[in-house]
């Protein structure tokens, strides 16, 4: 039988999922519509579970779940416990009870988003999932943790998962347009249930890397459902005020509009700002059909291979050690550039007698460095080269992070002592 190869962009957003495919046929990111909702790609961040499928024990059976549209309507129809709320208490690590037994919150997500993945390879006989890309609204470690699991639940492997934000996303979105779309700089404006974010992208060309500078204004306090109550002429009014502050700014090629704030036909008065010179684009489906296209690659890839994205996420540095020759080789742990969520990397090294390592913190940009030299105690006395230690990085935002260092061991020559230690570092980027 053969197996329908999948690439799929999922947005996991705090009420809604979406979830796009990559049509092969036509060489396009295909929004997914659930067979109970045809009529939104919003798919609702709820699940519902009824305890009437049992098997003769009082084990609970999975086909007691149902997600999205379904369990939305389902809650009204049978007896059942609504699941809501999910992301946010995620986020606050907060357990659900559920007839009787507790459940974690990343559990609880992973359940979900398994289950809207569900909803649409149901129709396959057969089929593989060849690459996903999850992007996200908020960098948040529980957040992320819980989608590093949805990986481990499908059996992919490095190569076929990949987290990124929504301004990652939204960037392979947009390049993935015309090129005339981007001849100066870009704008999206993201107005969801939280409120309004504006980023702005402005691109550096003739230079070796070519830079995406990506500038972020929270304007939440400006601009926020609630604060309108419903009032689309006011909010017209003082959207249209933000637009004529912001655009005057620098020349900008094209608008896009994301967020189910803009759902509405209440661009008015902002509208007319807008259009002045520009391409305005509306759209709910940005950050999906971006990460379909990354899950993709090949040219859609390509398209942004020159260029370093520079925004709030990205790594500005490479962490790595010198070696003690002639040259000062430097070796990497991990290279900037990326995301620091998806930034990881692990080097091995064996010392001669001297049980020092000597870490480097080099900018990406302006190769400038820091040095740091670690005293690693507490080893037992070893032949030269017959210690084996690892080095490890990991983050916890762009700047912030660890260098884990361990002792391996050698073989059964030399046992691991199984000492860890961890050289915690903070190094701001000067963009």
């Amino acid at each position: 039988m053969t197996e329908h190869p999948l690439y799929l962009g999922l947005d996991l957003s705090p009420e809604y999922t979406q979830l796009s495919y990559y049509k092969l046929d036509e060489g396009v990111p295909e929004s997914i519509c659930h067979s109970d909702s045809k009529d939104t790609y919003l798919l609702p961040n709820i699940m519902f579970y009824t305890d009437k499928y049992k098997d003769g024990t009082g084990a609970k059976d999975e086909s007691g779940w149902s997600v999205g549209a379904v369990a939305a309507g389902k809650r009204f129809k049978e007896d059942g416990v609504v699941v809501d709320r999910i992301y946010q208490k995620t986020i606050i690590n907060e357990d659900t009870e559920i007839y009787g037994t507790s459940y974690k919150a990343k559990d609880l997500l992973v359940k979900m988003l398994l289950l809207h993945i569900r909803e649409f390879t149901k129709q396959f006989e057969s089929y593989e999932i060849r690459r996903l890309v999850v992007t996200i609204a908020d960098a948040d470690i529980h957040i992320i943790k819980a989608v590093q699991e949805l990986q481990r639940a499908l059996h992919l492997s490095d190569e076929q998962f990949e987290i990124t934000s929504h301004i990652d996303s939204g960037i392979y979105y947009i390049f993935n347009q015309p090129e005339s779309l981007r001849n100066n700089s870009v704008v999206l404006f993201d107005f969801n249930s939280s409120g309004l974010d504006y980023y702005r992208f402005d691109i550096t060309h003739n230079k070796s890397p070519e830079i995406v500078d990506v500038f972020h204004q929270n304007l939440k306090d400006r601009l926020t459902f609630s604060a309108f109550k419903k009032d689309d002429e006011e909010l017209d009014e003082q959207f249209a005020v933000i637009c004529q502050e912001l655009l005057a700014e620098t020349y900008v090629s094209s608008v896009f509009l994301t967020g189910i704030g803009f759902a509405d036909n209440w661009l008015k008065e902002s509208a007319t700002i807008l259009c002045q010179g520009r391409r305005v684009f509306v759209g709910q489906n940005i950050y999906t059909k971006g990460a379909c296209y990354r899950a993709f690659g090949d040219r859609h890839s390509k398209v942004l291979d020159r260029y370093l994205i520079r925004s709030e996420y990205t790594v500005g540095f490479d962490i790595g050690i010198s070696l003690n020759d002639d040259s000062k080789t430097f070796v990497p742990i991990t290279r900037g550039g990326q995301e620091w969520f998806h930034t990881k990397g692990k080097l091995y090294i064996f010392p001669d007698e001297s049980n020092q390592v000597e870490l480097i913190y080099r900018n990406i940009l302006t190769g400038d460095y820091d040095k740091e030299h670690i005293e690693i105690h507490g080893l037992p006395k070893r032949p030269p080269k017959t210690t084996k230690i690892s080095l490890e990085a990991e983050f916890y935002s762009a700047e912030k992070g660890a260098v884990v260092i361990r002792d391996e061991g050698f073989g059964t020559m030399f046992p691991t002592t199984n000492k860890i230690y961890r050289k915690e570092f903070d190094l701001k980027w000067e963009k």
